[in-house]
């Protein structure tokens, strides 16, 4: 048996899928109507362009605005918290060397009346007169150092 040979005609891919070619419609308008329609498109295309651009300078614009705003806020909030860190410090070194004041003050007092008792003990020759005399500068020195102190506390 003798095997026949198919004859295949080949047929482009393209022209499989190529549509046939469409007819040009025929227009309902006069081509006088239809050049200014399509002169009133692009002239509204034209301003919709015109009008996009001016709309994204306005947006960059208050963009800019709203970074710069948030910059200065932030700058304003760190300042403000370094002068309420650095008022913070003060008052604890005011109160430090307030306390500290309060401390030497009556050491400083003692000292004094203890001077004052021994000038008044080397002065004087009875002991009952001196021991009255230390007796009046302990209460005159008690009351003295309260009065400076509160001063010291109220500033």
């Amino acid at each position: 048996m003798v095997a026949k040979a198919k004859s295949t005609t080949r047929v482009s891919a393209a022209a499989k899928s190529k549509p046939a070619a469409k007819k040009a419609a025929v227009p309902t308008k006069k081509a006088s109507v239809l050049d200014r329609e399509a002169q009133a498109a692009k002239k509204r295309l034209l301003k919709l362009r015109a009008d996009t651009k001016k709309a994204i300078e306005a947006a960059k614009r208050e963009v800019a605005q709203a970074v710069e705003a948030a910059k200065s806020a932030a700058r304003f909030e760190k300042q403000a918290a370094k002068d309420k860190l650095a008022a913070k410090k003060a008052k604890a070194v005011a109160a430090k060397k307030a306390t500290a004041k309060k401390a030497a003050a009556p050491t400083n007092t003692t000292r004094k009346q203890t001077a004052t008792v021994s000038k008044v003990a080397a002065k004087s020759g009875p002991k009952k007169p001196a021991v009255k005399a230390v007796t009046k500068l302990r209460a005159s020195a008690k009351k003295a150092v309260p009065a400076a102190a509160s001063h010291e506390v109220s500033s």
